[in-house]
């Protein structure tokens, strides 16, 4: 095993959250101190679990923050992905003069990025030091064949026009993201990424070494994987966050909601929608969690709870079914607890994680106007329960410490 290991994560719960169960469980093999780079807002998350933080954007996380909590849907829209990219270069220059600087002055052996950050695997290879890229959202990547993400949530192909319409769409996100880096060359070129892609098609922002893809290989649609891709199984566990721990009414069954952390946008509306549902579902109680690490303010209003923040690994064993918003670490937190899912994706890839929840049997769709109809349904529905069951203990199948250990040695 290597002596020492640098995480680098942004602050965003979905990515930074894996990257800290992944360094603590390392340490509980060998690694020493692994430290976490991120933004100074979560050092005290970091801290939380026992771990050394270290600022890579000093005085720069609301700029951080303002790239992923945008003002409306980003989806496939050219101007906004162009915006979003942009602001996003801006800080992929700023972070690398210092990345240089702390990896110089303390050399790990081993640099583990999320894939959201590859400006780090880039220092980190310019630097002679080994990169891994860790991928909370495997489909994220793309492949040769089988159905592309980020087109709003595209299901496998089962004919030939739904092929062609793989096909063409990979070519177009190709084709974007070309056309992109055309744009910010220069930006690129200093940070020695002259192409967007290898000599084999692989995406150069990765890991060549070893892609850790943090989810199951069930779950995802088929597809060509890069040869350094692995499936090491996906993490849910939420730092030690102080909480208040939530009451279940034995005579009820309680339904979970979440949006996550992001989309600030789209929580409002859905406070009142999904108060007008708990109306007309007076014999179950809901819990309405929004995202607030740390935070402990808790409020009742009819039938609904509403918590700040609800670590989802230790109570959603106890929820009957979960309207979720699709995002990687709540679709794995009910695939480990066996919850069904109504999913209501909002941007990113929670739309393509929508279209695996529906295609495997997981869940259904959010549709406004029959939730009552089918939160009903993923409460009683005998195969979407006994599917939820099979892909529970899919996931326990994973020992994603081990996998990676394995590979480090």
């Amino acid at each position: 095993m290597p002596a020492a290991i640098d995480f680098v994560a942004p602050p965003f719960a979905g990515h930074l959250f894996p990257a800290l169960q992944l360094a603590q469980t390392l340490r509980d093999r060998g690694i020493a101190n692994p430290r976490v780079l991120s933004t100074s807002d979560v050092a005290t998350t970091i801290r939380l679990c026992d771990l050394e933080p270290l600022d890579i954007l000093p005085g720069r996380a609301d700029d951080v923050w303002a790239i992923a909590n945008t003002e409306a849907r980003t989806g496939f829209n050219p101007l906004r992905l162009y915006r979003q990219f942009r602001a996003n270069m801006a800080l992929m220059t700023d972070v690398a003069t210092p990345l240089r600087a702390t990896w110089t002055a303390h050399r790990p052996d081993v640099v583990i990025a999320d894939f959201t950050v590859p400006v780090a695997g880039l220092i980190a290879r310019e630097l002679g030091i080994r990169w891994w890229t860790s991928m909370p959202s495997p489909c994220a990547l793309e492949s040769r064949t089988g159905t592309p993400s980020y087109l709003g949530g595209w299901s496998p192909a089962t004919s030939l026009i739904t092929r062609m319409r793989d096909a063409i769409g990979r070519r177009a996100i190709r084709t974007f993201k070309r056309g992109v880096a055309l744009l910010f060359r220069e930006q690129l070129r200093a940070l020695h990424l002259n192409d967007v892609y290898r000599d084999d098609g692989s995406e150069a922002a990765y890991s060549d070494e070893c892609i850790l893809g943090l989810g199951m290989r069930e779950f995802e649609f088929e597809r060509d994987w890069p040869a350094s891709f692995v499936f090491a199984g996906p993490l849910v566990a939420a730092p030690p966050f102080a909480h208040v721990t939530p009451v279940f009414d034995a005579t009820k069954r309680t339904i979970l909601i979440t949006l996550g952390t992001h989309l600030p946008w789209a929580r409002e509306r859905a406070i009142e929608l999904m108060q007008n549902v708990a109306a007309q579902m007076p014999d179950c109680a809901f819990h309405f969690a929004h995202g607030k690490p740390g935070s402990q303010r808790v409020e009742t209003r009819g039938n609904v709870t509403h918590y700040d923040f609800l670590p989802y690994d230790r109570f959603l064993d106890r929820y009957g079914a979960a309207i979720m918003h699709g995002g990687t670490g709540i679709t794995y937190a009910c695939i480990a607890a066996g919850v069904p899912m109504l999913v209501w994706p909002h941007d990113y890839d929670q739309f393509d994680h929508a279209a695996r929840i529906v295609h495997r049997g997981l869940g259904l769709r959010f549709r406004e106007n029959t939730v009552v109809r089918d939160l009903r349904r993923l409460l009683d529905d005998t195969t979407i329960r006994a599917r939820s069951r099979e892909f529970q203990s899919f996931s326990r199948n994973y020992d994603t410490a081990a996998i990676v250990a394995q590979r480090l040695a």
